[in-house]
Parts: C-alpha cells; sequence; structure tokens
C-alpha cells in the first residue's frame, strides 16, 4: 500500500517534516488494526478522523446545527497537530 501513498512536497523541497506529515502511513496502519502505532505515527490522526466526520455531518445533516462542534473539533485538531509537530521537530531531529 505504501508505494500507492503521495509524497510530501514540502519535505521534498525542504528536506523536513510538514505538519501533516505521517497521516497517510497512519491512516493505512489504522485500517490494519495498529492504533497505537497510527498514533505514534501521526498523533492527530482520531482527532483529523473525528473533524472529518463532524463535516460530513455539518454538510449533509440539515436538520441539526454541527458548526460549534466542527469548530470546536477544528481548534482541538490544530492544537494537537501544532504540538505534536513542535515535539517531535524539537525531540527527533
Amino acid at each position: 500500500m505504501e508505494e500507492h501513498m503521495l509524497p510530501c512536497m514540502f519535505k521534498q523541497t525542504f528536506g523536513i517534516d510538514c505538519i501533516g506529515c505521517g497521516t497517510q502511513r497512519s491512516l493505512n496502519l489504522l485500517l490494519q488494526g495498529n492504533f497505537s502505532e497510527a498514533f505514534k505515527m501521526f498523533p492527530a490522526i482520531y482527532t483529523t478522523l473525528l473533524l472529518g466526520l463532524s463535516i460530513l455531518l455539518f454538510i449533509f445533516d440539515k436538520k441539526r446545527n454541527y458548526q460549534k462542534i466542527v469548530i470546536t473539533l477544528a481548534l482541538i485538531n490544530a492544537m494537537v497537530m501544532i504540538i505534536s509537530y513542535v515535539y517531535k521537530m524539537k525531540f527527533i531531529y
């Protein structure tokens, strides 16, 4: 499956990981049932999936208002992504 993944253009250009590096591999690990490995690869995988689900509900379920949920999850996801990226850049590289 990894041979079909898209390369990170940011990493190819600048030589360092971008804030979303590991998302594809993490999703692949998640689909294989490796939940802890998926989290280690990209800690924001679970908040990203929750955000995606809430966006789908926001788009398709017009009877309820999901706007506050989407905004809250987007902020939480952004914080998790930023914190994990800073941690990775500071302690891994």
